[in-house]
């Protein structure tokens, strides 16, 4: 006959507090992407944008000189105001610098270069529309390695007619200048999203830990406990979310089980209680030494330091550790001789019966413990399931030296019980021979001795006329 709690077990799994941090640490890494890819954009949209506003600014200078005839327009003085503006500016060199009218004719280049420019697209722009054209489109020379942009300004010339201004711009050191800045800009960004992440990360565990999992990890185990019996497990959560919610549903639902399971149990030992007053009629010996077993135990059981609700069980189980005898015929129980082989092997099911009995009270497993186990041996020479030291509930070894005890001292129909000095040298004799547990049987001898002392002292007390006379303690020899 076995008794096993139940036990759980599985493979290694991630807790849910981890979990939801890798998940945040992703986000937090795609978002860092997604940032320096935008910051590049926008970095690049601000140097351009820069640069466009200065040379529209540059342009519409020289047209205006232009328009005023300051400026001749002529090859030669395009190539000179293209060679000065190239002198002032670092990041950008202006490839050519040239003058076209409404019909796309070259009337002026700083390159000499005469060729017609079709009038549509951003130049139709320019002459019909007179509005400005700024590097809204960049063409990449894979020939030069070279990033270009057109930029024109529409312009009136002295003679009344309407023009362009254009200058054709090489952007390629705009394009350094930016990737240069780039480098330190996406590391300090980096290093800024990392600190930033590890703070967030590390005040999201502490919330996550401290109104999630710790909280789950609470509940669980107060399921844990109440699925293993302790009805009495309630937890403690103060928070008013769903957790919390959760929390008080669980301790609603384990009161009203314990309850259910209180009224049960009670119910099932008042039934107890009628089968040990029948045991009781069918067998008065059986009651008699099922009370002296239970004082004998109890009494040890403070000895070596017992809890209160150690006691308790104690004290139940013992009183109700031979039930199953009701269930063996009378002329075997209360045969006035020995028994025979038959006999005693119908009797050495007892155990076994009267565990079975106590097994709907799960909540009072040492009932069932000591009723099954209270005639194994240290040794695990004994019956029903042949347990060996420590595997015997320690319970059960307790009420198996006390029910030995009242056998030997206890009177029986067929024989009177001996006395408790010869029961003594007996237990003293056998307490290495492997029935009784070795410090168990020592404390119970020493107990017993102190029980006799006391006796004979009281037993001198009246002669010596100083006392009244006192009664020995109770269950002593």
């Amino acid at each position: 006959m076995a008794f096993s709690s139940p036990s759980t077990g599985g493979k290694f799994r991630i807790p849910l507090s981890a979990r939801f941090l890798l998940f945040a640490i992703t986000i937090l890494l795609v978002n860092g992407l997604l940032m320096i890819q935008r910051s590049d954009e926008v970095m690049e949209e601000a140097f351009l944008s820069e640069t466009n506003a200065q040379l529209g600014i540059l342009l519409q200078s020289l047209g205006r000189n232009l328009e005023l005839g300051r400026i001749e327009i002529s090859d030669p003085s395009l190539a000179h105001e293209s060679k000065a503006l190239n002198d002032s500016q670092h990041r950008m060199q202006i490839l050519e610098l040239y003058i076209f009218d409404s019909n796309g004719h070259i009337l002026a280049n700083s390159s000499g270069d005469k060729t017609a420019k079709p009038i549509r697209g951003e130049y139709a722009k320019v002459i019909h529309q007179r509005r400005q054209s700024l590097g809204e489109k960049y063409e990449w020379d894979a020939d030069h390695e070279t990033v270009k942009a057109d930029y024109m300004v529409p312009i009136d010339l002295p003679d009344g007619r309407i023009a362009g201004l254009e200058a054709e711009v090489n952007l390629t050191g705009i394009k350094t200048a930016i990737s240069h800045f780039d480098g330190p800009f996406e590391q300090a960004m980096w290093y800024s999203i990392l600190i930033s992440s590890i703070l967030m990360l590390l005040t999201l565990g502490a919330l996550v830990h401290l109104r999630l999992t710790g909280p789950i990890q609470r509940l669980h185990a107060t399921v844990r406990a109440l699925s293993s019996g302790r009805m009495e497990t309630r937890i403690q959560l103060h928070q008013k979310d769903e957790i919390g919610e959760l929390g008080q549903g669980i301790n609603h639902l384990a009161q009203s089980v314990q309850e259910l399971l209180e009224a049960q149990e009670q119910s099932y030992i008042e039934t107890l209680q009628s089968l040990a007053q029948a045991l009781e009629a069918k067998d008065p010996y059986t009651a008699k030494h099922s009370g002296r077993v239970s004082r004998f135990a109890v009494r040890l059981g403070q000895r070596i330091g017992l809890d209160e609700q150690e006691l308790s069980l104690l004290k139940r189980g013992a009183l109700m550790h031979d039930l199953g005898k009701i269930g063996i015929p009378d002329g075997i129980l209360n045969k006035p001789s020995a028994l025979n082989d038959d006999e005693y092997q119908q009797m050495r099911r007892h155990p076994t019966m009267t565990a079975s009995i106590m097994k709907p009270l799960s909540r009072f497993r040492a009932f069932a413990e000591i009723a099954a186990w209270h005639h194994e041996r240290w040794d695990g020479q004994g019956y029903p399931d042949g347990l060996a030291g420590e595997e015997i509930p320690l319970l059960a070894r307790i009420v198996a030296i006390a029910d030995t005890w009242d056998a030997m001292t206890g009177d029986r129909v067929y024989r009177k019980g001996m006395s408790a000095e010869i029961a003594i040298s007996i237990l003293e004799r056998e307490r290495h021979q492997g029935q009784f547990d070795p410090e168990l049987i020592v404390q119970f001898i020493d107990m017993v001795r102190e029980d006799l002392k006391c006796e004979d002292s009281l037993a001198a007390e009246p002669a010596a006329g100083s006392r009244e006379e006192t009664p020995a303690p109770e269950g002593a020899g």
